[in-house]
C-alpha cells in the first residue's frame, strides 16, 4: 500500500488510475515519501471542476485532473510522464521559458498564449489562459508548480471569424468594382485562415473551364491565373462542384477524390496540398468557384469551412450586384444623355424629371425633381418615394400606376406628399410606366409637379365660396327676423317703421364691417359702442360719455350687442334724454369676478331729459331685443328702472358667452411643479417616449433620464405605439402629436381609458381636431427645454398620483 498514491477524495477517472499508479517506479518514488505539500495539491486538484494539472521534481511528472484529460485530447493518459515529454511539439519555442520562469520561483499568467498542439492526429491552433504558481518546500526550494488553466480556442477563433466578417462587410461597402471586390474577399478568407492562395474562378458559358483573372498569393505558390480544365481535376471533384456541393479536402494525395494520377498530377503542378473550393450555381448551372489553397496538408476547422460558405456566397451575390449595378450606371448615363436633353424644357416650366426602376428599387431625380419631391439626393430607393407619399393617397398612387399599365396608357394624378418638416405638399404626376417579360412593372418614367398653390388656391377659393354662403344666409335669415320681429308687435307700417327697419338693419351693418375688418375673427366691444352713439353726439362731444375697458367680442355677439345698443341710443334721441339739447347719456361698463366667473356689467344711465312718469304700457321690437333678445343669446340678465329723472339700464352678461377665445382648444397646465422637485417626482418612474425625429427623441430621452427616470422607447409609428400603449407597463408617457403624417390621438385614448397620465408634445403653436376626452392633457411646444418638459411631467404625474389616492381613501 506505500507504493500507491491514496488520495482522500475519489477525483474521478484520474483517481483511480492515480491509485492504481506504481509510483515506486517513478522520478518520485512511493508516495509514503513525498512532501505533505504534494499530497494536499493532489487532493486539490482531483476535487477541481477547472482543468488542473502539477508539474513536479527534476523530471518535471505530470499529475492533471478529468477536466485536464479533455484538454490531452489523444495524449491521455498521461500520468507520470515528463511534462516535456507530453507536449514535445510545443517544448522547446513555447513551454520551456515558461517553465524555466516557474522553476525558477517567478509566478506567470497569461490571459491568452497561442500553441499549436498535435493532440487529435493533426497539428491545430489552440489558445489558453493559465497561471503558474510555483510550490516551495519549508527551506523555500521551488519543487515544482501548480496550473489552473482553461481552454480559450472556440472563443479566440470565433472572435477572428467576426472580425472577418465585418471586414467583409465594410469591403461589401466600399468597393464596387466586381474584380476588386472579389480579390479583396479572397485576401480577406486567404489571411484568415493563414493558406498561400485564395481566388474567384469564373465558369465558362460551356461549363468546361474555370478563369481565374486574379488571384491573392502570398508567394508560397505560384498564380494560377488563367483558365483550367475542371475535368483534369478528377471527376468526383466535378460531380460535387456541379452539385453545388462544397469541395473540403485536408490531403490531395490521400483523398480518393483527387489521389488519381490525373489529378494528382494537376494539383502537384499547381503546387496545392490542401484546398476548399465553394461552388454557386445560378438555375442550376455552375457559374462560380470560390477557391482557398494551402501548399501544406492540413486539417479544416468546421468552423471555418462554414466562414469560408459564408463569405463565399455573398461574394457571388456581391459580385453580381456590382455588375447589375455597373450596367445599370451604363444605362443612366444613356438616359442622363436624353434627360439632359429635356433639362432646359423641365427647368422652364417647373417640372422635376424622374425615373424608376421597380426591379432594383431605385429612383433618379434632377435638381427640380429634388426640390418638389424635398429629397437632398439624386438618386434614392422606391421605399423612399413611397414613405414621401401621404398614407391616405398610397393604394390611389399604386392603383393609378397598376391601371395605367394595364391599360397601356400615361398614368396621370394628383397625390400628397409629406416633407421632412411635416407640412404637406400636393404633386402632380405623370409618365409611363413600363412592364417586364413577366409582365411585371419595371420601369418608369416622367415628370413631378408642384401644384401646392393650385390646389390651396382651389381650397381657399372653395372656402371662400362656403363662407359667403353661410354668412349670407346668416344675415338674411336675421334681417327676415328683424322685419318680421318688428312688424308682428302691432307696429303700423309707414314711414316710422320704415325708418326703425332701416336703423336696425344699418346698426346691423354697421358691426359687419367692423367683424369684416377683423377677418370675423371678433370686434372690439368699445367700437361696437362709438359706433353707436357717434351720430348722436352733434357738436358736443360731452353730451354723451362712454368708459371701459378694451376687449373683443364673438361675431355673434357682436351682432346681438349692435342691435341691442342701437335701441337703447334711438330710444333715447326719441324719448328720452337726447331728445333734448340738455340731455346727457353716461355708457360705462367694466368686467367683475374672478377668472373662473367673470361677467361684463354694462350701465347706461339717462339724465336731464324729459320726466317719465311710469314705464311705457305696451313693448315694441326694440324692448324685445334689449331684454329678451340679449339674454337669450348672450345669458345674464337685463334690468331696466324707468325713474323720473331718467331711463337706467344695467345689462350683466357672462364674459365668457361675449369674449373671443384663443384659437387653442387645449391650454397648457400651470406648471405647480418647479424644476428643482421635479427630479424627486419623477425618479425611477417608467416613461415611454413616442417621438419620430431621432434627434428631439435623443433630446427627450437625455432630458427624461436627468431627472432619474427610465425610459421605454423611443417608438417612432402610431403602429408601433398602439401594441406599446396597451400591452406595456410604464407610469407616464411623452406622445409626440405627429408621427410622420399619422396623428397619436388612437394611442392616446388608450393610455386616457388605462388612466395613465401623458404630456403631448408638438411644433404646432395650435392643436385642432383633438378629440374631446384629450382635451385636458397638457402639452408642451417644440422646442421645449427641458426643465418645461420634466416640470410639465412631474406636475401631471403628480395629479394623477393624487387621483389615485383619494379614489382609495374613499
Amino acid at each position: 500500500m506505500s507504493e500507491k498514491l491514496a488520495p482522500t477524495v475519489d477525483g474521478g477517472e484520474m483517481g483511480a488510475l492515480m491509485r492504481a499508479h506504481d509510483w515506486s517506479q517513478s522520478p518520485l518514488g512511493p508516495p509514503r515519501n513525498w512532501p505533505p505539500m504534494l499530497h494536499a495539491l493532489v487532493d486539490l486538484i482531483l476535487t477541481a471542476s477547472q482543468p488542473m494539472f502539477i508539474v513536479w521534481g527534476p523530471a518535471r511528472t505530470l499529475f492533471y485532473n478529468d477536466a485536464y484529460a479533455e484538454i490531452l485530447a489523444s495524449k491521455h493518459p498521461a500520468l507520470g510522464v515528463p511534462f516535456d515529454e507530453v507536449w514535445e511539439e510545443i517544448w522547446e519555442e513555447d513551454l520551456a521559458p515558461i517553465v524555466e520562469q516557474a522553476y525558477a520561483g517567478v509566478a506567470l499568467h497569461m490571459d491568452d498564449i497561442r500553441l499549436m498542439m498535435m493532440r487529435k492526429g493533426y497539428l491545430e491552433e489552440t489558445h489558453f489562459s493559465f497561471s503558474y504558481t510555483p510550490v516551495r518546500n519549508s527551506d523555500g526550494e521551488v519543487q515544482g508548480f501548480l496550473c489552473p488553466c482553461a481552454e480559450i480556442t472556440e472563443q479566440v477563433l470565433e472572435e477572428r471569424r467576426a472580425r472577418v466578417r465585418m471586414e467583409f462587410n465594410e469591403d461589401c461597402r466600399s468597393l464596387s468594382d466586381p474584380e476588386e471586390l472579389s480579390y479583396a474577399a479572397s485576401e480577406l478568407m486567404a489571411r484568415h485562415l493563414g493558406v498561400e492562395q485564395s481566388a474567384y474562378a469564373e465558369i465558362d458559358d460551356e461549363g468546361e473551364f474555370a478563369v481565374i483573372k486574379r488571384d491573392w498569393n502570398s508567394g508560397g505558390i505560384q498564380s494560377n491565373t488563367g483558365r483550367h480544365r475542371l475535368a483534369d481535376f478528377g471527376p468526383q471533384f466535378v460531380s460535387d462542384l456541379t452539385a453545388g456541393k462544397s469541395v473540403v479536402i485536408g490531403d490531395v494525395q490521400e483523398d480518393p477524390r483527387t489521389s488519381g494520377t490525373a489529378a494528382a498530377q494537376a494539383f502537384a503542378e499547381r503546387n496545392i496540398r490542401a484546398f476548399m473550393n465553394v461552388p454557386h450555381l445560378r438555375d442550376g448551372r455552375l457559374v462560380a468557384v470560390v477557391a482557398v489553397h494551402s501548399a501544406e496538408a492540413r486539417h479544416w476547422h468546421p468552423k471555418d469551412v462554414a466562414l469560408v460558405e459564408e463569405i463565399a456566397q455573398r461574394t457571388h451575390v456581391a459580385v453580381e450586384n456590382a455588375r447589375t449595378e455597373a450596367a445599370r450606371r451604363i444605362n443612366e448615363v444613356h438616359l442622363r444623355e436624353t434627360r439632359d436633353a429635356l433639362a432646359l424644357a423641365t427647368t422652364a416650366s417647373h417640372l422635376g424629371w424622374a425615373t424608376w426602376d421597380f426591379i432594383a428599387n431605385t429612383v433618379s431625380l434632377d435638381a427640380c425633381g429634388r426640390e418638389i419631391m424635398g429629397f437632398d439626393k439624386s438618386r434614392l430607393k422606391i421605399d423612399d418615394w413611397k414613405e414621401r407619399v401621404h398614407p391616405e393617397d398610397r393604394a390611389a398612387l399604386d392603383a393609378e400606376v397598376q391601371e395605367s399599365l394595364e391599360e397601356q396608357r400615361p398614368f396621370d394624378l394628383e397625390y400628397r406628399i409629406v416633407l421632412p418638416d411635416g407640412s404637406l405638399r400636393y404633386v402632380h404626376g405623370t409618365g409611363f410606366i413600363e412592364a417586364n417579360a413577366a409582365g411585371e412593372i419595371a420601369t418608369g418614367t416622367g415628370f413631378v409637379r408642384d401644384a401646392t398653390e393650385q390646389k390651396q388656391s382651389e381650397e381657399r377659393q372653395n372656402v371662400l365660396l362656403a363662407e359667403l354662403d353661410h354668412r349670407v344666409k346668416n344675415i338674411l335669415a336675421v334681417v327676415q327676423s328683424i322685419a318680421r320681429q318688428s312688424l308682428k308687435r302691432g307696429e303700423e307700417v309707414g314711414p316710422a317703421v320704415a325708418e326703425r327697419f332701416i336703423g336696425r338693419i344699418s346698426a346691423l351693418a354697421q358691426s359687419h364691417s367692423l367683424l369684416a375688418s377683423s377677418r370675423w375673427e371678433g370686434a372690439s366691444f368699445s367700437d361696437l359702442v362709438e359706433n353707436s352713439v357717434a351720430p348722436y353726439r352733434g357738436e358736443d362731444l360731452t353730451r354723451i360719455q362712454t368708459e371701459g375697458p378694451e376687449f373683443n367680442v364673438t361675431p355673434k355677439a357682436a351682432q346681438t350687442l349692435t342691435l341691442a345698443l342701437h335701441e337703447l341710443v334711438t330710444n333715447a334721441a326719441k324719448y328720452g334724454s337726447l331728445s333734448r339739447p340738455e340731455g346727457r347719456v353716461v355708457a360705462k361698463w367694466e368686467v367683475r369676478g374672478d377668472a373662473d366667473a367673470q361677467e361684463l356689467v354694462f350701465s347706461w344711465r339717462e339724465k336731464d331729459g324729459p320726466i317719465i312718469n311710469a314705464a311705457p304700457s305696451r313693448k315694441g321690437f326694440g324692448t324685445f331685443l334689449i331684454e329678451r333678445m340679449l339674454v337669450a343669446e348672450l345669458g345674464g340678465n337685463v334690468d331696466r328702472d324707468f325713474a323720473p329723472a331718467g331711463l337706467s339700464t344695467v345689462i350683466q352678461l357672462p364674459f365668457e358667452n361675449l369674449a373671443t377665445k384663443g384659437v387653442s382648444p387645449v391650454q397648457s397646465i400651470s406648471h405647480a411643479t418647479t424644476e428643482a422637485d421635479a427630479a424627486p417626482v419623477l425618479a425611477g418612474s417608467r416613461i415611454l417616449v413616442v417621438e419620430d425625429d431621432y434627434l428631439i427623441g435623443q433630446e427627450t430621452i437625455a432630458a427624461l433620464e436627468a431627472a432619474g427616470c427610465k425610459i421605454v422607447g423611443p417608438v417612432t409609428s402610431l403602429k408601433e405605439a398602439l401594441v406599446v400603449v396597451a400591452t406595456d407597463d410604464f407610469n407616464a408617457a411623452v406622445l409626440d402629436i405627429n408621427l410622420n403624417g399619422e396623428l397619436i390621438w388612437p394611442a392616446a385614448q388608450v393610455l386616457h381609458a388605462r388612466e395613465i397620465p401623458f404630456v403631448f408634445t408638438t411644433a404646432y403653436s395650435n392643436i385642432s381636431g383633438m378629440p374631446t376626452q384629450l382635451e385636458a392633457a397638457p402639452w408642451v411646444e417644440k422646442p421645449f427645454e427641458a426643465k418645461r418638459l420634466t416640470a410639465t411631467l412631474a406636475a401631471t404625474l403628480s395629479s394623477q398620483c393624487e387621483k389615485v389616492s383619494g379614489a382609495e381613501e374613499r
